[in-house]
């Protein structure tokens, strides 16, 4: 199985929102630990071992969906989307070309205003470049986006990946409308 991890899954803001109810979930199942551990086991009632078990896995899972990175693995000659956290894959999604087995990189500029920082009239907002992987029809017609990247070196190397093992080939964009 080949596989190649690109980026995160989620931009700083996303992940700081995220936290929030991680370290709330977290929190409260250290804090029954904590009650387990200075009790007796007879003390304690079902309902109670049944909470610490639902907020330790809500904790836990959110705690990867936070910090998780998006890649592509091949395997048994099919291409995945996947989630890991890791180096443990805990998502993938089949991407099916059929008819499609060509894809190219549109390039795009970008701009995002950090409306957060800008509360004191300053306009705070940046530029960036966006490489949009997509498969595309024979005709160029039809596509379908396979992920969007802000780095050059991550977009170098998912093209020699979906190249090599994805079996899909590189063709720059340019749809026939005859």
């Amino acid at each position: 199985m080949n596989k190649i991890i690109l980026n995160d899954n989620f931009e700083f803001k996303q992940k700081a929102i995220l936290l929030v109810p991680t370290f709330f979930f977290l929190y409260f199942s250290c804090v029954g630990l904590q009650t387990f551990l200075n009790h007796k086991i007879e003390e304690l009632n079902v309902s109670f071992f049944i909470m610490l078990f639902v907020f330790s896995i809500i904790g836990i899972s959110l705690l990867a969906l936070t910090f998780s990175k998006v890649g592509f693995k091949v395997q048994d000659n099919e291409l995945y989307r996947i989630l890991s956290f890791l180096d443990l894959n805990f998502y993938s999604k089949k991407i099916n070309p059929r008819d499609k087995k060509i894809f190219s990189i549109l390039y795009k500029k970008a701009f995002q205003r950090n409306d957060y920082l800008s509360a004191g009239g300053a306009d705070v907002s940046y530029n960036f470049a966006v490489q949009d992987f997509v498969l595309l029809s024979e005709n160029h017609l039809e596509k379908e986006s396979l992920i969007k990247l802000n780095s050059q070196k991550h977009s170098e190397e998912l093209k020699l990946f979906l190249e090599e093992f994805g079996k899909l080939k590189f063709e720059i964009y340019s749809p026939n409308f005859q």
